[in-house]
């Protein structure tokens, strides 16, 4: 469940807006050696294609700010196809994306809920509202949504965190999945029976550089290029199950 933009007209839970600050407080970077290229603060991408091929140069990573209040998964992969020579409107992204379960949770008498399983698809409602307000999706759809636009992502889950960096480092975009804040949690079970439980404070960034020893983070929430110290990323990485996938 991706935070809602400030612009959004939906009051925050304090437990986030003390989270997001500690990001949003950086600065905003337009270029810098060690990055993966200039940006633009732009909701959207061109939809054009780049001629398919197995080795792919890295091109600028550009800005996006989500349009919706929970699609900040497709936004970062907006991104990333961008930077692969394969920009593709965020909108399209969240329209094709695997969705899984109801838009919003059955809830039994007992209080229980039903719901879907975002390890399958997108959970919710992008634009929040209903009864739980959303959630979004990891990142096995989202690969797969890449592979379908031409760009094979490496998954890097639970790699350690010295790899991640190590791909930044060598100007190699990587989205990663953060929590902003330590809950609210939740659980419920899929229509097939399995438990799910999330971190309703996730959102998804993508790491685009390294300045010194923080790093540079395209975070959509806010439309803006920031710096995070290592430690804040490792941290709200951990917050998510340490899910990232790198270009």
């Amino acid at each position: 469940m991706c935070p809602p933009p400030p612009q959004a007209g939906i009051v925050k839970p304090a437990a986030l807006i003390g989270a997001l600050a500690i990001g949003v407080a950086a600065w905003l970077v337009s270029t810098s050696p060690g990055t993966t290229g200039a940006t633009s603060v732009n909701a959207s991408a061109s939809g054009s294609k780049a001629p398919a091929g197995r080795a792919r140069r890295v091109g600028p990573v550009p800005v996006v700010r989500q349009v919706f209040r929970n699609n900040c998964e497709t936004a970062a992969l907006s991104m990333i196809l961008a930077a692969a020579g394969r920009p593709v409107d965020q909108r399209a992204l969240q329209q094709a994306v695997a969705k899984s379960g109801p838009l919003d949770p059955i809830v039994a008498s007992d209080g229980t809920w039903v719901w879907g399983d975002p390890d399958r698809g997108f959970v919710g409602r992008a634009a929040g509202g209903g009864t739980a307000g959303g959630f979004g999706v990891y990142q096995g759809p989202i690969r797969r949504l890449a592979a379908v636009h031409g760009v094979a992502l490496a998954d890097l889950s639970r790699r350690p965190v010295e790899d991640i960096y190590a791909r930044v480092a060598r100007g190699r975009p990587v989205m990663a999945w953060v929590g902003l804040s330590e809950g609210p949690y939740r659980r419920w079970s899929t229509p097939a029976g399995k438990t799910v439980g999330v971190n309703f404070g996730e959102h998804t960034v993508v790491l685009v550089g390294m300045r010194g020893t923080g790093l540079l983070v395209n975070d959509p929430l806010v439309g803006e290029r920031v710096v995070w110290s290592r430690a804040t990323f490792e941290r709200r990485w951990s917050l998510l199950g340490r899910r990232a996938l790198g270009l």
